[in-house]
């Protein structure tokens, strides 16, 4: 789209805000489904990814469940109709939890120590198990790093099993959130290291959840091989019910957080163009995680209409990234981010006083 047609599209709604195609979500869920129905494993919609409350609905309708963390969720999943919830945080205030578990399908403890504490309460429960992988992951977002708070040790877990220094009779699921943003060769490694380690534990255990990371609807996503090897994996536990969470996979590419540029200046020789957002209140992913953000209008090769973009807030710091426009920036145009949906809705904030950006559905 040139900026004569974003400069057309910002007439139609004020800046910023969020637009999500229907049409691509649509996609994205019909992919999950078949992914459901060929391989026969259930997919649950991780809230903390995407809750907006008008389209959870759908997502709810599409596939089996929601993956929650809190009341809060807890109260998005019921009012969404969600056909199975499951819980899971790092850890949990007692009375919040046993008001929770009774509206819940599985839970997930996250270490030895809430499972000892919790194990009165009468739900499905299991343990997140930090598997130790040495995957090529950033570390912002690695649960299989040594010093990852998130999941048992898996070598740890397995010695209190074996020698029967913590009873597990209670133990019905394992939960193992390992990956990020894999191909199919994730879930391989997945399920090989069950194979291989947990030999002992999984035939007395009714579901597996097999955490995100998932690039389930990426196009070159090979199903084929995905339910190949689940298929090779039930034929040894057709015990076990297996769950995926794949976050944002289910809003991939599904829309994109538009602004404007509300003044242009010129600082040591570099044009900042400053927008009506700003890091903190619409675009945590790019201070959390140091995410480069895809720019329409712009390409990785030198052009010359070189722009740093920032925030409108008094942060010094509120800068979002240098980018190569293909045509001359001027006050007054959009500028549009894509592939906004997953992780960004949900952290929106009102620092330094301005309005969350609005939500649009096309």
């Amino acid at each position: 789209m040139t900026l004569d047609g974003l400069r057309g599209m910002s007439r139609d709604f004020e800046t910023p805000y969020f637009l999500l195609h229907q049409q691509k979500l649509d996609t994205n869920l019909q992919q999950l489904k078949e992914i459901e129905q060929r391989s026969g494993v259930r997919i649950l919609h991780t809230l903390k990814s995407f809750n907006e409350a008008t389209i959870l609905p759908t997502i709810s309708e599409a596939l089996s469940g929601f993956s929650i963390a809190s009341t809060k969720e807890l109260a998005m999943a019921r009012q969404a109709e969600a056909k199975k919830i499951h819980l899971y945080a790092p850890a949990f205030k007692a009375s919040e939890l046993e008001a929770m578990v009774k509206e819940v399908n599985t839970l997930s403890l996250n270490s030895l120590g809430q499972w000892e504490r919790f194990s009165h309460l009468k739900v499905s429960k299991g343990l997140r198990i930090n598997p130790k992988l040495h995957l090529p992951i950033p570390s912002h977002c690695n649960p299989n790093l040594e010093s990852s708070r998130l999941g048992v040790d898996a070598g740890e877990f397995l010695t209190a099993f074996q020698e029967k220094k913590i009873d597990f009779g209670q133990l019905e699921g394992l939960h193992i959130h390992a990956l990020f943003q894999s191909s199919v060769e994730g879930v391989v490694i997945l399920l090989d290291f069950l194979l291989e380690h947990f030999s002992e534990v999984l035939p007395q255990l009714k579901w597996l959840n097999l955490g995100g990371g998932h690039n389930f609807t990426e196009v070159d996503y090979n199903l084929d091989t995905f339910c190949k090897h689940i298929k090779i994996f039930r034929q040894h536990y057709p015990n076990l019910e297996l769950f995926f969470e794949p976050g944002e996979s289910v809003t991939k590419g599904c829309g994109e957080f538009v602004c404007s540029v509300l003044d242009i200046v010129n600082i040591a020789g570099q044009k900042v163009a400053i927008l009506d957002t700003s890091v903190e209140t619409h675009l945590l992913d790019v201070a959390i995680v140091n995410l480069r953000l895809k720019v329409q209008n712009t390409q990785s090769s030198s052009t010359p209409y070189f722009y740093e973009l920032a925030g409108n807030s008094c942060m010094q710091g509120d800068y979002i990234g240098e980018y190569f426009f293909k045509e001359k920036l001027l006050v007054g145009d959009v500028v549009t981010f894509e592939d906004m949906m997953g992780y960004t809705l949900v952290k929106r904030t009102g620092f330094n006083g301005m309005e969350k950006a609005n939500f649009y559905l096309v």
